[in-house]
């Protein structure tokens, strides 16, 4: 984007870029994008000359915190008494009696958030749901998307598209808690990519909810020693595997006592 105009001008700028990168214009705040992202000029226009990194942060920033078609994420109990993370966008809001708003509610109490992995919606005060995006860090820094690659291409390929193109990511979702990341393209950016790595980290505790329980239970099975069998691994050498591919799941007093087992076994190798 290049050029200058009136505030006009530059709104209009704004909200096709915006709908250009497959965002809904409605979840920002246009203003604290123009000012944050274009510079004043004497005659009260602005200059359009936008870096894209400014750009991208006033973007980030002024994402008002919820709007029909946001991305959020909720808590769920299940049957089993366990909790989860669910993400899902809102597709109402709600009056606290229950009523539907007529029109656009400045300070909305309850939301209802459609979910792709359970066997209803969530609805719930709006206090209760969270921005999809406090869940995750965006990077767009090339050498930190890239760090550490080991193919053929020297850098990460887009994981949505790789298959029809050699286009490098330009984003890394990172989802803050788990540390699980996934790399795009800016084209297959978007809040659906957010989703779709938030649940990947839900399956992976639904499916240790056993070895969570039995951690729980006796944080002692994580030091078993190793088997002396060539053939067979030891319980111990399984859930220390479990620990080191999920370190997020791992119950308190197991993973000092794993934490520990690392050190002395550190020890015993320098000795």
């Amino acid at each position: 984007m290049s050029g200058y105009g009136s505030v006009r001008a530059v709104r209009h700028v704004i909200i096709d870029t915006l709908k250009a990168e497959g965002r809904n214009p409605d979840a920002y705040n246009i203003a604290g994008i123009t000012r944050d992202a274009f510079s004043p000029r004497s005659d009260g226009g602005y200059s359009a000359a936008l870096d894209p990194e400014v750009w991208r942060a006033a973007v980030d920033k002024h994402r008002r915190p919820y709007g029909i078609g946001d991305m959020v994420r909720v808590v769920v109990t299940t049957k089993d008494g366990h909790t989860e993370h669910h993400y899902g966008k809102i597709s109402q809001f709600r009056k606290a009696n229950g009523g539907i708003y007529r029109g656009r509610p400045v300070k909305p109490h309850s939301a209802y958030v459609e979910l792709d992995h359970h066997t209803s919606g969530w609805l719930g005060p709006l206090a209760e749901a969270t921005p999809a995006l406090d869940d995750f860090d965006i990077v767009r820094e090339w050498g930190e998307i890239h760090r550490g690659v080991l193919n053929g291409d020297g850098y990460y390929r887009c994981r949505r598209c790789a298959w029809r193109s050699y286009k490098g990511a330009e984003v890394m979702i990172v989802h803050k808690v788990s540390g699980q990341r996934v790399r795009l393209c800016e084209e297959c950016f978007n809040d659906d990519e957010l989703a779709s790595l938030g649940h990947d980290v839900m399956f992976y505790g639904r499916n240790s909810q056993q070895t969570i329980a039995e951690l729980t239970e006796k944080p002692e099975l994580i030091t078993i020693p190793a088997s002396d069998s060539l053939f067979e691994k030891s319980d111990g050498e399984t859930y220390r595997e479990w620990a080191d591919c999920f370190p997020w799941l791992v119950p308190a007093e197991a993973a000092e006592l794993h934490a520990q087992w690392k050190e002395n076994l550190s020890a015993a190798v320098a000795a």
